[in-house]
């Protein structure tokens, strides 16, 4: 897609890609994204739209997308919210599917929409891509309500224009849900990355002083249960684990790479005992430290002096 794009110059399109001097169309409009994009080459270069907000549905299929000065690629079920103004663009890979659903600003602007602007007030006024996990419903949710969109604007029924309006308000209503989820999750994620972040930190501090699970727990803000469980889920490891990874390798770097003698390594890294150092070397690598570093030691290796 385009690197650069220079907003002063990007159109105003209608839904149909003239350009408008005026652009206040008054309907819902449903359409394959086959429908607009195989005939450009499966892409839609950047542009917006003035009183239109726009809801696709990815399927299936890679999706490289613009939004403003995002790019952001798409390769899973996801829902792409795009509020007037906002410039949009598209590389989809050939034979991607999905649907757009248009609305146009007036229909946003009815009675039943504007007592809720509340509720949906995140979804037009910011653009969103939401990853629809498809196995809580809410994509079969989705798919029925466009469905029904699309029956009603093919059947001139009675009440047609207020039943694509509910449905509409319907489906923007599940699309909030999958962001409130989605931000639940985002923000959890967040903290928990915050504190592997604080906790590695921790570690690169303090491991030559030998702090115990508890002093690391303490110093995060946290219980000890808690920290293992997090490092658990994140890094498949127990936190003494990564303590006892990041001693060991401090000591083969100081075996290897320098000069120092075992007593010395053993008391920098905390250990009181060398003799202690030395058991608990070869216990955990079937090696003592003389033994590593005569094996993993070569004559053109460069030596630190400490």
């Amino acid at each position: 897609m385009d690197t650069k794009t220079d907003f002063s110059k990007i159109p105003h399109f209608s839904l149909y890609g003239e350009e408008l001097a005026i652009d206040d169309p008054s309907f819902i409009h449903i359409e394959n994204i086959a429908h607009r994009s195989q005939d450009n080459g499966w892409y839609i270069r950047p542009h917006r739209h003035g009183k239109m907000f726009q809801m696709i549905v990815i399927l299936n299929g890679k999706t490289d997308l613009r939004l403003d000065e995002q790019k952001i690629t798409i390769n899973k079920p996801s829902v792409i919210t795009i509020p007037t103004g906002c410039v949009h663009g598209f590389r989809f890979a050939p034979n991607t599917e999905g649907i757009v659903l248009t609305l146009a600003d007036s229909v946003l602007n009815t009675p039943q929409f504007e007592h809720l602007n509340q509720t949906f007030g995140v979804l037009l006024s910011h653009p969103q891509v939401l990853k629809i996990d498809t196995e809580n419903g809410f994509l079969e949710q989705i798919m029925w309500l466009l469905e029904q969109i699309k029956w009603e604007l093919q059947h001139p029924n009675m009440g047609r224009a207020l039943m694509c309006e509910w449905h509409a308000m319907s489906l923007l209503l599940i699309v909030r849900r999958i962001h409130d989820i989605l931000g639940s999750e985002t923000r959890e994620e967040s903290l928990r990355s915050q504190q592997i972040s604080h906790l590695k930190q921790l570690i690169e501090q303090n491991f030559r002083n030998q702090w115990n699970v508890q002093e690391y727990a303490d110093a995060i803000g946290i219980t000890t249960t808690t920290l293992n469980r997090i490092t658990l889920q994140h890094l498949n490891k127990t936190v003494k684990t990564l303590l006892l990874e990041r001693t060991m390798l401090e000591a083969k770097r100081r075996l290897i790479y320098t000069r120092s003698n075992l007593d010395q390594i053993a008391y920098d890294l905390g250990f009181k005992d060398p003799a202690y150092f030395s058991r608990f070397f070869k216990r955990e690598t079937g090696l003592t430290p003389g033994q590593m570093r005569k094996e993993m030691s070569h004559d053109d290796s460069p030596l630190l002096t400490t």
